[in-house]
Order: structure tokens, then C-alpha cells, then sequence
């Protein structure tokens, strides 16, 4: 009778210990996008209280899968390209900015979400020996963010950098950006007390 007790026990333990089962990959949740991938898309912002209001463009099939999505600027006197970005399971990656293509595309999140996992980047010179900033991005969250618009469940990233003249480090740059699945950047804060803040936010239908 002990025995018998024993040896249930024991395979109710071995049991225990087993690993679980794969779950098949077609039942795996899917990495959320970080960035709304329908035309129409609008975003406003407070920037230290001055509005802008931003829009997705064009939206086009990235060659590796996801999306490579145009956001313009929607001003008094027209539009203005403000960025082109890659948008997919695997994060988000600045391909353009204000009209200058990127020679080396930055990361802005990496997917999936690695807490306190850093990446580098460096952004280009716009002429020989010009400016450029390089450094490191680090993702953690999600956490709550509040905001005009609401409250976001969001993935939190710092960016820690230096700014070159040439090849002479000139100063610390410090940013902080959080992204709210299909939403985008909700918040953004850099040194010298620059604060962007969504106040509110119209998904596109195409």
C-alpha cells in the first residue's frame, strides 16, 4: 500500500515537471503593430501646447512583410512629408524623415518587447563631416500612460545618445517614447523639457 502511495506520488510529481506541450503557431498570439497601417489615419498632438495635427498618407507592402506606411504633417498651407516608416511584427523602423531618406534606417522599437534589452543606432550625415547622433535604445513596459486622449497601455523606450560635430561629441541627448498598439507614439519627452502628447487620435478606413 506505501509503495503504491510512493509511486503515485511520484509520477504525479515526474507529472508536473514535464514540459508543456507546444501550442501549434497558428494558435500563438500575434506580436501586436505599434503603428496604425491604414490610410486616413490621424493623429493631433500638443507640442508644449502648440497643435499638430499628423495623417497616414500611403500605405504600401514592405518587400519582407509588413507595411511601409507615409505619414505627412497637416499644416495651414498644405501638406509636408514628415516620415516613412516600416511597420510589422518586428517593430518599427524609420526608413525617411522630414524628406531625407535614411542611408542606415533607425530602429525606433524592437519586437518582441525584450525588457531592458539595448539596440544601437546611428542616424547620417547630412553633409562630410556633418552632425549625427549615435547611441542606444532600450524598450520596457508595458506600463499606463495618460495622455489628452486617454489612457494607453504602452511599451516604454529610451533613447540614450550623443550628438557629433564631425567627430567631436558635442552634447547628451535624452528621449523617451512610449507606443500604444495601433495607436502609435502617444508620448514623448527630450532634454531641454521638450513634451509631446496625443490629444487625440481617428483610425483611418482604408
Amino acid at each position: 500500500m506505501v509503495r503504491s502511495l510512493v509511486a503515485l506520488l511520484v509520477v504525479t510529481a515526474l507529472i508536473g515537471l514535464a514540459p508543456a506541450a507546444p501550442v501549434p503557431k497558428h494558435l500563438m498570439p500575434e506580436e501586436p503593430l505599434y503603428h496604425p497601417v491604414k490610410k486616413g489615419t490621424r493623429w493631433v498632438y500638443t507640442d508644449n501646447d502648440i497643435e499638430r495635427v499628423y495623417e497616414i498618407a500611403d500605405v504600401k507592402p514592405a518587400k519582407h512583410g509588413g507595411s511601409i506606411v507615409t505619414v505627412e504633417a497637416v499644416t495651414n498651407t498644405g501638406r509636408v512629408l514628415e516620415e516613412k516608416l516600416e511597420v510589422s511584427p518586428r517593430g518599427l523602423v524609420r526608413l525617411e524623415h522630414l524628406g531625407a531618406p535614411a542611408a542606415s534606417p533607425v530602429r525606433l522599437l524592437r519586437c518582441p518587447v525584450q525588457a531592458d534589452k539595448e539596440w544601437p543606432f546611428r542616424t547620417d550625415r547630412a553633409v562630410p563631416n556633418g552632425p549625427y547622433i549615435q547611441g542606444t535604445m532600450t524598450a520596457t513596459g508595458p506600463e499606463d500612460v495618460t495622455v489628452p486622449a486617454g489612457t494607453f497601455s504602452a511599451i516604454r523606450v529610451e533613447l540614450k545618445a550623443t550628438l557629433f560635430m564631425g567627430d567631436t561629441p558635442v552634447s547628451d541627448i535624452n528621449v523617451t517614447s512610449w507606443y500604444a498598439p495601433n495607436v502609435g507614439t502617444v508620448k514623448y519627452t527630450s532634454t531641454g523639457g521638450f513634451k509631446r502628447e496625443l490629444k487625440s487620435f481617428t483610425p483611418g478606413k482604408g
